[in-house]
């Protein structure tokens, strides 16, 4: 009886595609140029915001007692979460995974002091810096990129967004290697520890990776629900609670006021506005609520006409070109269009949501330091620097104040950033499309159309 032929399930990308050099010889220059322009803006946007009339940036992340308040928060507020007593406690609105508080109970049990907290803090930078410096093999990228603002925020925050940090880089770095299975494995861990990085799953989707696609669902599943086996409330109570707490987050910093400082979403962007239409005149409460709900409402129409726009690009680039093969990518690019996809859905992660703080954009951080260890043609363009430059700057030199009883304060970094990215994000769908990078599933959208 013969045997059934397995069917091989290609690499996520070749392990030779790897782009050797830079088709620009003076590309590495411009990088170091607008490198060492963006170190010196940043201290002097620091220095003028910190005594200017903006937001005293440097005093909020580095000089004050609120440093570090997420894990601080975390490590003292661990044994509550998900505990149905919580929801008895008025006020509580604090939102975390399973897996998130139990890696808050692991510093609960060897942070004792505020020297240990700082210590393990540095441990894990030095840990983010090895991983960048294994991608970049470059000490003055390495260290220009970790110093940008988005990178320091989320370690002055100490978010949970600095392990993050670590899993997209070690993925990144599994991607380019080929080991689908690793970044599978570290996309499940980041869509556990926050549900936004699901999204990255549809590297997967593209290239008809089920398998490893499979593998991150698996991963996400467990790691979520693991941690609730350990508690002494059945799982559908602790979800309860866990839902119950998400809806308080949602009515204080989506229809509140809360979360409008240092939002790069373009609901950070839109609800602003919607407030400075109303005036100068001092709203009540219900009013202030209708506001937000109609910003609400402004965000599912523009995310369905941002959405349709950029996937028009890709269609409009395919049928401008007429190619309709099945050519696969070469090997030469191959690496760089799937890093460059893997930047687009990081930018989409702070884009979409209502709530997407500045350290969200340290995603965006760590993905072009994968770029930099390929050599990457997009990073060639002069523009693209510029706007991912301008992205990462901070911009709370302007505050933009409120009525009492609205709002608290915006700066202009929630205005000008979503724009920003907006703006990159049609040019990373124009370099895919025009590199090919949706010809398949194009091609086989067409291939269906025809046959129906």
């Amino acid at each position: 009886m013969a045997k059934k032929k397995r069917k091989v399930q290609p690499p996520l990308v070749s392990k030779d595609a790897l782009v050797k050099n830079w088709s620009n010889p003076k590309t590495k220059k411009l990088f170091k140029q607008i490198g060492i322009f963006s170190i010196a803006s940043q201290a002097l946007l620091y220095l003028f915001s910190q005594y200017g009339a903006g937001y005293q940036l440097l005093n909020y992340m580095f000089l004050s007692t609120g440093r570090f308040d997420d894990l601080r928060n975390g490590i003292v507020q661990n044994k509550y979460f998900f505990s149905p007593e919580l929801l008895d406690i008025k006020g509580f609105a604090s939102v975390a995974s399973p897996p998130m508080i139990f890696l808050w109970h692991i510093y609960e049990i060897f942070v004792k002091t505020e020297s240990a907290l700082i210590i393990s803090l540095i441990l894990t930078y030095l840990v983010l810096a090895l991983v960048v410096w294994l991608a970049t093999k470059d000490i003055l990228a390495t260290i220009f990129l970790l110093t940008l603002h988005p990178i320091l925020f989320a370690f002055a925050r100490a978010n949970p967004d600095m392990w993050v940090l670590i899993a997209t880089c070690i993925a990144g770095i599994a991607l380019i290697r080929g080991k689908n299975w690793v970044v599978a494995v570290m996309f499940g861990l980041m869509s556990a520890l926050k549900f936004p990085f699901l999204l990255f799953g549809l590297i997967f989707l593209f290239r008809k990776d089920f398998k490893n696609l499979s593998l991150q669902g698996v991963i996400t599943v467990v790691v979520f629900f693991l941690p609730l086996l350990g508690k002494p409330w059945g799982i559908m109570e602790q979800i309860n609670v866990f839902n119950t707490i998400v809806a308080r987050y949602y009515q204080d910093y989506v229809i509140g006021d809360a979360g409008m400082m240092f939002n790069v979403s373009l609901f950070g962007l839109e609800k602003p506005l919607m407030y400075l239409l109303q005036g100068n005149s001092l709203l009540t409460a219900n009013q202030a609520r209708d506001v937000a709900i109609a910003a609400l409402t402004v965000q599912i129409i523009s995310l369905i006409l941002l959405a349709v726009l950029l996937l028009a690009v890709p269609v409009y680039q395919h049928v401008k070109t007429s190619k309709a093969s099945d050519k696969q990518l070469s090997s030469s690019s191959e690496t760089d269009l799937y890093l460059v996809f893997f930047l687009f859905l990081a930018l989409l992660q702070c884009l979409f949501p209502q709530i997407a703080a500045e350290y969200r954009l340290a995603q965006l951080v760590v993905i072009v330091a994968l770029l930099y260890s390929v050599k990457s043609r997009f990073l060639e363009n002069r523009l693209n620097l510029i706007l991912l430059i301008l992205i990462f700057l901070p911009k709370h030199f302007l505050v933009i104040s409120f009525p009492a009883g609205v709002a608290n304060i915006v700066t202009i970094s929630s205005l000008i950033s979503p724009v920003l990215l907006i703006v990159l994000a049609f040019r990373i769908q124009s370099y895919l499309s025009h590199n090919g990078f949706f010809a398949p599933i194009l091609n086989l959208t067409m291939r269906s159309k025809s046959r129906s």
